[in-house]
């Protein structure tokens, strides 16, 4: 009786082949490239990144969690400890950045 086809179920083609799925090569993302992502996400233009714009471009960059990986780069990168990263600071966060190990597909 188990190796009756009668008992598989109609929805269940066992002669059917399942679908095999590509993984897409994965590259590491360059400095330059992570550089101008923050300065894209930098909406207002001044020159500062707030934890909103950190937000959206850890988003752009395939993060699971964007708002605490934001959060995080603050707590890593801000300095002075005035929520916002400028220009002094950006390096740091650039860095931060590169060691979490993002990848361009």
């Amino acid at each position: 009786m188990l190796g009756d086809c009668a008992s598989v179920p109609k929805c269940i083609d066992k002669s059917c082949q399942r679908a095999t799925w590509r993984k897409r090569a994965s590259v590491p993302i360059t400095e330059d490239q992570v550089r101008g992502i923050f300065l894209r996400y930098d909406t207002n233009k001044d020159g500062l990144l707030s934890k909103e714009e950190l937000k959206n471009a850890f988003a752009n960059l395939g993060s699971r969690m964007p708002g605490v990986r934001a959060w995080l780069a603050l707590q890593h990168a801000d300095v002075n400890g005035d929520g916002l990263i400028n220009e002094v600071e950006f390096d740091k966060l650039v860095k931060y950045t590169l060691k979490r190990g993002y990848k361009i597909n």
